[in-house]
């Protein structure tokens, strides 16, 4: 059976581009949201580096989330977000231990 997976994407932006990669950010997630398998989605920041930024997605499959990966890479979005990045952002795709018991 499908497992929900945790995605991490991480990457560090250029001086000067948060602003805009929150605002853009904020757009993207609107069509994200539509996607089958979607859960959750969210951007933070890192404390100490301020540039250094998470993004967290809950998807019902790994899957589902490749198929929306798909997506960002034909429509230009992950060609636009490492245009403000420093280096390639990494993504990585977790399984979920129920560690509640």
């Amino acid at each position: 059976t499908d497992m929900t997976v945790s995605v991490l994407v991480e990457g560090t932006l250029k001086d000067g581009e948060r602003d805009g990669f929150t605002e853009s950010s904020k757009e993207n997630f609107k069509v994200t949201r539509t996607f089958a398998g979607f859960q959750t989605i969210d951007l933070t920041y890192n404390v100490e580096d301020p540039n250094n930024w998470v993004i967290t997605e809950l998807w019902d499959s790994k899957e589902d989330y490749e198929k929306y990966l798909q997506f960002r890479q034909e429509d230009g979005t992950f060609d636009e977000v490492v245009s403000v990045c420093t280096e390639l952002p990494s993504v990585r795709i977790f399984d979920i231990v129920d560690a509640s018991s």
